[in-house]
């Protein structure tokens, strides 16, 4: 079905995946790496306006239909679209991201006779988490076939933690043997550094979310306000913890997602704002300024994560990291070392993490010391693209 190892020569290689943001903040480095291989590199997602900035990496992008949630027919376009591309393109590897990609690219990937075919399972997600809506828990059987369907045609699947890996092992999604475990998405720990930023740009920005004259902000950034990233448990931890610590200000940041029957209604957290929690909603391009302007990053998640990128921004810029002790959020914590660990929907145990944090501004600086040292160590941008190339693509 494959080869066992390409030979060392420039390959042509193309990345589908459902949404230009995410191939842009959580790819680039994939890209600037294979980039300076010498390879050629295709980014194929809808169009949006990350765009120009995909092609300024140096990638040629392709456009394709998008759609996130179930929709026959622009399923089937996308289907076609990805067939087609594959055979104007003749690429050498094919790496598919996230669900419909990876099911459909697989598929087109390996009818026309790609010669290596790979997926990323960057988190389980929502479909194969507990507490499923009815609508779907009748989708979860359709989507494990799918799924079992395409994998059995893909020579490898890159999950980020070992949880996931196992899980659609024991579901018989695929072959242990296909599993490929490479721990997290990388980050770049020189750009998302605690010197990468102006102190007085920081200053400004804490004007702006009127907490300048904070004694220390806890700060819980998320792509999507869906109660299952631990919304509920961070608000009302906050609301204990702000009882002792009067002066500290908790930041919940993140678009409303209206479409998803997981998503927290916008009125549910317009209600809290003048209180100890301040919702900051809608869609941010200023997370790495927020991230460096807090003393504390949190994510209560029971969320089937991978390995959330907004915790490896908070490791690489030096920030204490207070998480549950769940699949993908545990990997960036040594717990009382960097951090602490919770149990999930346990928002009495988030509160005392707080606490301890929040009372100690010299804790706060060791575990923000060692956090950085632990994103250096094993979440390497570069690092990790060479373990992509290595053990996933069988180039160097």
């Amino acid at each position: 079905m494959c080869l066992e190892r390409f030979i060392d020569i420039p390959m042509k290689i193309a990345l589908i995946l459902n949404d230009d943001f995410s191939m842009l903040h959580f790819r680039k480095g994939l890209i600037s790496f294979l980039k300076s291989k010498g390879h050629e590199v295709f980014a194929i997602t809808p169009d949006g306006p990350y765009v120009a900035a995909i092609r300024g990496l140096g990638a040629t992008h392709i456009s394709i239909p998008g759609a996130r949630f179930i929709d026959p027919w622009n399923d089937l376009k996308l289907l076609f679209r990805l067939y087609a591309i594959c055979t104007r393109e003749k690429f050498d590897i094919v790496h598919t991201m996230t669900i419909k990609p990876n099911i459909y690219g697989t598929i087109a990937a390996r009818l026309t006779g790609v010669k290596r075919v790979v997926g990323l399972v960057s988190g389980a997600g929502a479909m194969f988490s507990d507490g499923l809506s009815p609508a779907l828990r009748l989708m979860r059987p359709i989507i494990f076939l799918m799924y079992r369907f395409a994998f059995f045609f893909s020579d490898g699947v890159w999950f980020q933690n070992e949880e996931d890996a196992r899980f659609f092992a024991a579901k018989k999604i695929l072959p242990a043997k296909k599993a490929v475990v490479i721990k997290g998405g990388g980050i770049d720990t020189e750009e998302f550094s605690p010197d990468s930023l102006d102190k007085r740009a920081l200053e400004e920005k804490k004007k702006e979310l009127g907490v300048e004259k904070k004694d220390a902000i806890v700060s819980m950034v998320i792509a999507r306000m869906v109660w299952s990233k631990g919304v509920r448990e961070f608000i009302e931890a906050a609301e204990m913890a702000g009882r002792k610590h009067a002066n500290a200000a908790f930041l919940l940041v993140g678009p409303v997602e209206k479409n998803s029957p997981d998503s927290v209604p916008e009125d549910y957290l317009k209600e809290r704002s003048g209180g100890v929690v301040r919702p900051v909603i809608g869609f941010r391009t200023d997370v790495k300024e927020i991230i460096a302007l807090s003393d504390i990053v949190a994510l209560p998640s029971y969320y089937r994560e991978g390995v959330p990128r907004v915790l490896l921004e908070g490791l690489s810029l030096g920030k204490p990291v207070v998480t549950t002790d769940s699949i993908g959020c545990r990997e960036t914590v040594d717990q009382g070392i960097n951090g602490y660990l919770v149990p999930p929907r346990d928002p009495v145990a988030l509160a005392e993490a707080f606490d301890k944090l929040l009372s100690s501004k010299n804790a706060r600086e060791e575990f923000g010391a060692r956090s950085r040292m632990k994103a250096q160590r094993e979440f390497e941008q570069e690092l990790t693209a060479q373990k992509v190339a290595d053990q996933l693509y069988r180039i160097k």
